[in-house]
């Protein structure tokens, strides 16, 4: 195990040559607005910039059959103009046209312990990947990098794919940080079948708005 470890620490510090900070905002690609977000308990608060489009948000609790240690809290934004979806239960169904939108996840069950330490997280990163793969809805793995923002690191994953039956669009960014050592995912998502300039841009204008992300935990 502790050699197990110690080779994953020199896998990640090798990696850390590749992982940029971003710390620099530049330009945003479109019209946006600064957007904090209280999360439950005492995680803190999510400030981040999104498209001034995204002018409808919510806020509800995944249950799950096994109780509050599987149970999600979820906190969305999207435009106005697309339906409304909150996923619940064991199992549901995913709007199948339509979606754009930006959606922070944890789990309802807050063990606090210290934040993950950088073997765990590449460890996590590469157990992600290979679930991702083997998934009909995101096995297309655009790129995977772990980053610095914020100075904390997260594990980000763009996915883009194509289903040449239904003619639909689906492109996502998947992201993961760890706060007092519970996981916080942060989701962009586009399913369309619209072959427009959105399509075009949204993995890029949707990672220039995870940089935005600033964790504030200080409670």
């Amino acid at each position: 195990m502790r050699f197990f470890l110690f080779i994953l620490l020199i896998i990640f510090f090798i990696a850390c040559n590749n992982i940029s900070k971003v710390d620099v905002i530049i330009t945003p690609p479109e019209k946006s607005k600064t957007n904090i977000i209280k999360l439950a308990d005492s995680l803190g608060t999510v400030t981040i910039s999104l498209p001034s489009r995204y002018d409808t948000n919510f806020s509800w609790t995944h249950h799950s059959d096994c109780g509050s240690p599987c149970d999600k809290i979820k906190y969305r934004f999207q435009p106005k103009s697309f339906p409304i979806n909150k996923e619940s239960g064991w199992m549901w169904f995913d709007l199948k046209d339509s979606i754009e939108s930006f959606t922070i996840s944890h789990s309802g069950y807050f063990p606090f312990h210290a934040d993950y330490d950088s073997a765990l997280f590449l460890h996590l990163h590469q157990h992600k990947k290979a679930s991702l793969l083997v998934s009909p809805d995101t096995y297309k793995i655009y790129s995977d990098t772990i980053e610095k923002i914020g100075g904390r690191y997260y594990s980000i994953f763009l996915i883009d794919l194509y289903d040449t039956a239904k003619y639909q669009y689906s492109k996502k960014i998947l992201a993961a940080t760890s706060v007092k050592g519970n996981g916080v995912e942060f989701n962009f998502e586009l399913l369309t079948k619209q072959k427009d300039s959105l399509k075009d841009i949204f993995l890029e204008n949707s990672r220039y708005f995870l940089r935005t992300v600033r964790i504030n935990n200080k409670m």
